[in-house]
């Protein structure tokens, strides 16, 4: 020790200094002994504060879960829920198909000048309602009118040389009965007897050219007249002005096209058939037309052109619209669809397709029991499609009402009140206001999307459980 402490002194310095080195080191040992335990306490502490703050939170989760459940729970057994409720019903049914067409009117085309001229004014535009004789357009007419002048002088004229050859006419004729009455005097000259013959017979002859040309005068002056009056173009019949082919200060010519007319009073529906879907379109049968656009309407058949497509193997159908279908909502040229009887007709039981549902990968639909206003889950099996109706073949009976509306959350032998769908605004409002479109009830996706609800309610449970 004592070597080692000279050795320290001689390599530091004096004694002193190695002494308080020492001293130093020792009282550093000794606070990091001290303050050792202490931290390993407080990282206890602060483990211990996060798992007791992880407990809470988890708590608080679980009752907030509970909370809502209570909550569901609850307004679910409140009051009866409300739905819309559509009957079965048995009736005569065919299967249809789809058939693409268009709207057409019966009355529309241009209207045409009828004589030639500059235009001079134009009292319509394009989207004005027109009734039948009512002015379109008007030319300017001086040099109509300067033409009528001219053939009405021309009459005149010729009234005048008809009068002239009358009045020398009548002369030839006085004097050639004069010389008949000297035929037996012996100043009767023959020679002068066949001249005024002659001459009577020429008087006869340029009083009927002058009939004549004053009959062509006066034709003319009709046509003058008539050229005049086409100055103001008409409506042939009444419709909606949809195009205009001039404006003030054009030339036109006899047959130029002033304006297009369509008449909106006389639409029909015009359609290409399969040529082997014509046999059950007979004269009168009522077919359901689909506009892209407002509710549909009836159409009834009122001719099968004879004449078929070579290429597309259909023939034209024309079909007249119901009285009550919303002529404001379509218009010439749209396009619509058309339900086609693909089939004989026969008589079946039919329901709803919305009051189609899928559970657990089977077709059920709710009935509501009108003496316990209850839902009851009956199993059934379809059939064929009737437009927006299935045919049933097992589960129900004509007369049962369906639930159509609200029947997602339904529970069997739930309490239920039966609202009217027309307050409700039809059934296209209803589906908008829950924010789905037309469907089409595929069971296939109906089962996907039931097995991804399961999947996802497990997915949760689960969850629930790790917690």
């Amino acid at each position: 020790m004592k070597k080692n402490l000279s050795a320290y002194c001689s390599f530091y310095g004096s004694k002193t200094t190695v002494v308080y080195l020492l001293v130093v080191l020792s009282v550093i040992a000794l606070v990091s002994i001290s303050l050792s335990p202490t931290t390993a306490l407080g990282q206890e502490r602060s483990r211990g504060a996060a798992e007791k703050a992880e407990t809470k939170k988890t708590t608080a989760e679980k009752q907030s879960r509970g909370k809502r459940k209570g909550r569901r729970g609850r307004r679910g057994r409140g009051g009866p829920a409300t739905v819309v409720v559509d009957p079965v019903i048995k009736g005569s049914q065919s299967e249809t198909v789809l058939v693409y067409g268009r709207i057409v009117a019966d009355q529309a085309g241009n209207v045409a000048a009828r004589t030639r001229g500059a235009i001079g004014k134009v009292f319509v535009r394009v989207g004005d309602r027109v009734k039948k004789g009512q002015i379109l357009a008007t030319l300017i007419t001086s040099m109509l009118e300067a033409e009528r002048s001219l053939r009405s002088a021309e009459v005149r004229e010729n009234k005048a040389s008809i009068k002239r050859a009358d009045a020398q006419l009548s002369l030839a004729q006085q004097e050639l009965k004069r010389l008949e009455r000297l035929r037996k005097s012996a100043a009767f000259s023959v020679a002068r007897y066949d001249d005024k013959r002659r001459e009577v017979e020429r008087f006869r002859s340029a009083k009927a050219e002058a009939e004549a040309k004053a009959d062509q005068a006066q034709a003319e002056l009709r046509m003058a007249d008539i050229n005049l009056n086409n100055a103001k173009v008409q409506a042939p019949f009444s419709g909606v002005v949809t195009v205009l082919h001039v404006e003030v200060g054009n030339y036109v010519n006899v047959g130029a096209n002033v304006a297009t007319l369509v008449d909106d009073s006389s639409l029909e529906v015009e359609a290409e058939v399969p040529g082997n879907r014509v046999g059950g379109l007979d004269k009168g049968i009522s077919v359901d037309v689909l506009p892209e656009f407002g509710k549909e309407f009836k159409a009834s058949v009122r001719a099968v052109i004879p004449e078929e497509n070579a290429l597309s193997r259909t023939r034209l159908v024309r079909f007249i619209p119901a009285k009550n279908y919303d002529a404001g909502r379509v218009a010439a040229n749209q396009s619509v669809r058309l339900r086609i009887p693909a089939g004989p007709t026969r008589v079946a039981v039919t329901v709803h397709k919305d009051a189609i549902t899928v559970r657990r990968g089977k077709k059920v639909v709710f009935i509501v029991d009108q003496d316990k206003m209850t839902t009851v889950l009956r199993e059934v099996k379809l059939g064929e499609t009737f437009g927006s109706r299935f045919e049933v073949l097992k589960g129900l009976n004509p007369g049962d009402r369906v639930v159509v509306r609200g029947n997602e959350r339904l529970r069997p032998n739930q309490k239920v009140r039966i609202q009217d769908s027309k307050r409700r605004g039809g059934s296209d409002r209803g589906q908008r206001r829950r924010g789905s479109r037309d469907r089409d009830i595929n069971p296939t996706n109906q089962n996907k999307r039931d097995s991804n609800g399961e999947k996802s309610n497990r997915r949760k449970n689960r969850e629930g459980s790790r917690s």
